[in-house]
Formats: C-alpha cells, sequence, structure tokens
C-alpha cells in the first residue's frame, strides 16, 4: 500500500496504475464478503426451516 504523499511524486500514468489496482482489489473484497453473507444467510435460513 502506497501513501498519497509516495504517489504524489510518482508520474500520473503511475499513479492510475495504483489506484487502478486498489480499486480492483476493493471490488474483489467486496465481491468475496458479499458472497460470504449470502452464504451465511442461506445457512441459517435452511437451518431455521429444519426446526420448524
Amino acid at each position: 500500500m502506497y501513501s498519497d504523499r509516495q504517489l504524489r511524486e510518482w508520474p500520473d500514468a503511475s499513479q492510475a496504475a495504483i489506484y487502478y489496482e486498489q480499486a480492483q482489489n476493493a471490488i474483489y473484497n467486496a465481491d468475496y464478503w458479499k458472497h460470504r453473507a449470502l452464504s451465511a444467510e442461506r445457512r441459517m435460513t435452511e437451518h431455521e426451516c429444519e426446526e420448524q
């Protein structure tokens, strides 16, 4: 991870590449946690149905 101070010293193309990579990582993490949440919700719902 690079600080904003470090990135300001880099050429614009390099800054853009880093920001793009960081955005892709954020999207990946969001998708991962969305999948985990949906999976947990599904398991919880299935468990509730079994108890009734």
